[in-house]
């Protein structure tokens, strides 16, 4: 530990402590060493740094210099707070417009892979009808189990690469810091500033099992369902009915 001092960061030093410590406890357990060679090590300090965070007004500048589809992939990253992997993970049929919610059961690994979210669990989300509106021309008339954003090429998103071409070139142009998960950060200080109910801004990543509109209904509390309303009326200010041509324009290009 002291050799890595002043050469390594404090996070790396610490992370290679937990992973020998995950060894050697196994290797104590198969009766293979007795002592415990970490016990007593004096690691560095680590302070997490403050996460970079889309506050209401960035999002909004955001979204109004985006291209479609992507001015719609950054509200509903803004409004659910959801991953990039897991945008890129739905589906067409995991929208309900009906309901007005979105159930997240997928995401994208790095390698293109689709796996179960973080968590392991499908987590619903109430989204308000502003969101819905956008959503819409990308959903009528397509196979629910297409993917719902589609790249250029006509192939699912994959997260580096349309974060990387259609947001990083945004917010360095309007002098901002941060990725897709500034998105998420926002989301939070959002629900912190509605003042929505703990249980609210924990049923958000809560789970669910089907996707039939009568589930998805239930499985969204009245409070969750004021709070996805308070937030599309939040970031969606300037959303128009004549804007939809311009949803309508982005549907055709990825049909």
């Amino acid at each position: 530990v002291a050799s890595w001092k002043g050469r390594r960061s404090a996070k790396t030093i610490r992370n290679r402590i937990t992973t020998f410590r995950l060894i050697w406890d196994k290797a104590k357990t198969w009766n293979y060493a007795a002592h415990t060679p970490y016990e007593g090590l004096d690691l560095p300090a680590y302070i997490r740094g403050e996460q970079p965070n889309f506050s209401r007004e960035d999002v909004m500048r955001i979204i109004a210099v985006s291209k479609p589809p992507y001015n719609i992939v950054w509200s509903l990253a803004a409004e659910c707070g959801i991953r990039r992997g897991e945008i890129a993970g739905l589906n067409v049929g995991d929208i309900s417009l009906t309901a007005l919610a979105v159930i997240v059961k997928r995401s994208v690994t790095k390698k293109r892979q689709l796996k179960s979210p973080k968590n392991g669990k499908a987590r619903v989300f109430a989204i308000s009808p502003q969101l819905a509106s956008m959503l819409r021309p990308l959903i009528e008339h397509r196979n629910p189990d297409e993917p719902l954003f589609l790249s250029a090429k006509g192939k699912r998103l994959e997260p580096d690469n349309f974060v990387k071409r259609h947001l990083t070139p945004v917010v360095k142009k309007l002098g901002l810091v941060g990725g897709c998960h500034g998105f998420r950060h926002g989301n939070a200080s959002m629900l912190d500033h509605l003042r929505a109910p703990m249980k609210v801004r924990q049923d958000r990543l809560g789970h669910a099992d089907s996707k039939t509109t009568m589930l998805y209904t239930h499985a969204i509390s009245a409070d969750e369902r004021n709070v996805a309303d308070q937030l599309g009326a939040l970031l969606h200010q300037g959303f128009l009915a004549q804007d939809l041509p311009k949803m309508i324009t982005a549907q055709e290009s990825i049909s």
